[in-house]
């Protein structure tokens, strides 16, 4: 049996309680209040919807995501041949259900797997922005679709191009949280009413990014069950990781410019020498004509990349074309020569 309080014990547990605290007598009148009196705050509370998520949490979650938005926009450039702009809307916890309520029927609904971590996540894309992206993609100008209707075979693979781009950027930057970690996609839907991934009463992230490009706007979210983050909660709150991002920020993107750069067409010009004629003399050439130009037959030809003398080099045949061999890049002595 449990042991029942004595008076005495019951006294003394009274006389703990402070001194600013109002408590009431026994014929129903309160004591008096001291004037030093000063109420605690009340927070509210809903336990229908519990915060699993601090705001901390939250605000790492936020700059993890937002450097995710500047690296996919870069991509997605180059991917669709055209500029994108994304940004980061909103980091907000949010029930299951509550999540499925704001979107729309029929959808790009995805179901992502975050290895090693158990449980499955969503990513989920608006037909407002899936449809000019297929456009796109297949040749035409990316413009909105006005009647919305589901996905077909064809279009959800041309898609699954775009996805596996958004789950190999998301992985680069959640790999600073945990290291090994795999983003895989593992079935896709057109109704996000179909595969229900956690009870309608569990606490979700959403991530929602705007996507611009040319006439097209629409909406990605990205919805993370805090089942699937509670084991790296206490990774995600350090700041060890955000301040090493901070450290690297000015080459941040080097890599991958350089890497965009490489791709880019430039034109390359070799000048075999100059001369000066007459409209007469123009008008009077013909098949055979030689034209004497300023330059020796042995001295180096002047290399022109997008209009700048970067190279010299020497005229020569490789198999059946010509072709020009590079001899050495131009100084600064050569430039004020030229110039």
């Amino acid at each position: 049996m449990a042991d029942i309080l004595s008076q005495d014990e019951i006294d003394a547990l009274l006389s703990t309680v402070s001194d600013d605290s109002v408590v009431p007598s026994m014929d129903g009148n309160d004591g008096d209040i001291s004037p030093d009196f000063v109420p605690k705050k009340i927070s509210v509370y809903d336990f229908r919807r519990p915060d699993r998520v601090s705001k901390e949490q939250l605000r790492s979650i936020r700059n993890l995501h937002d450097k995710f938005a500047r690296n996919f926009s870069s991509d997605l450039s180059s991917f669709l041949r055209t500029i994108t702009d994304i940004s980061l809307v909103s980091v907000d916890q949010m029930t299951y259900g509550e999540f499925l309520m704001s979107l729309p029927d029929p959808t790009s609904f995805n179901i992502i797997s975050m290895i090693p971590l158990q449980g499955n996540a969503v990513l989920e894309i608006n037909p407002s922005l899936i449809f000019p992206i297929v456009d796109k993609l297949l040749g035409g100008q990316g413009l909105p679709l006005f009647h919305v209707r589901e996905l077909t075979p064809l279009e959800m693979t041309i898609i699954d191009g775009i996805i596996t781009l958004i789950l190999k950027d998301l992985e680069d930057v959640w790999k600073q949280i945990v290291p090994n970690v795999r983003f895989k996609k593992e079935l896709s839907e057109n109704s996000p009413h179909v595969i229900q991934i956690v009870a309608q009463n569990e606490v979700v992230v959403l991530i929602v990014f705007e996507v611009k490009f040319g006439e097209a706007t629409g909406m990605m979210n990205l919805c993370l069950p805090a089942l699937i983050l509670e084991p790296i909660l206490n990774k995600i709150s350090s700041q060890d990781w955000l301040i090493g991002a901070k450290k690297g920020r000015s080459g941040e993107y080097e890599s991958r410019i350089l890497e965009l750069l490489e791709n880019i067409d430039v034109p390359l010009i070799v000048e075999l020498g100059r001369t000066k004629l007459k409209i007469g003399e123009i008008l009077d050439l013909k098949e055979n004509d030689t034209i004497i130009l300023n330059k020796k037959a042995k001295r180096p030809l002047n290399v022109y990349v997008s209009n700048k003398h970067k190279f010299f080099g020497a005229l020569g045949i490789l198999g059946i074309k010509k072709a020009i061999k590079i001899t050495r890049a131009t100084t600064e002595q050569d430039d004020e020569r030229t110039g």
